[in-house]
């Protein structure tokens, strides 16, 4: 099942800390790039997020670490995906 969600920049890392968890896949639509990967891991801190994901590319598969306060403000979507449940989360801009 297939879930939207719609949120404002200033939502979403609150929305991630609360409801990402390791092991699940990620598709990030940024600006104008796609980065599909499993979660490996959700480092937590006060005001920000750093995921890092196992890129899932026909051609690139490395490990990377994504900062989300750093690229929030050119995020689009977010396709969350767990074994039972897919989230699409839109983020509109602050205004």
């Amino acid at each position: 099942m297939v879930n939207e969600v719609i949120l404002y920049e200033d939502e979403l890392i609150d929305y991630i800390k609360e409801n990402f968890k390791e092991n699940a896949h990620l598709q990030i639509s940024y600006n104008r790039i796609f980065i599909p990967g499993k979660i490996l891991f959700i480092d937590i801190e006060d005001d920000n997020v750093i995921i890092t994901l196992q890129l899932e590319g026909e051609i690139l598969n490395q490990v990377i670490e994504i900062n989300i306060k750093s690229i929030l403000s050119d995020i689009i979507e977010l396709r969350y995906i767990t074994n039972t449940d897919e989230v699409v989360i839109v983020v509109n801009s602050s205004i």
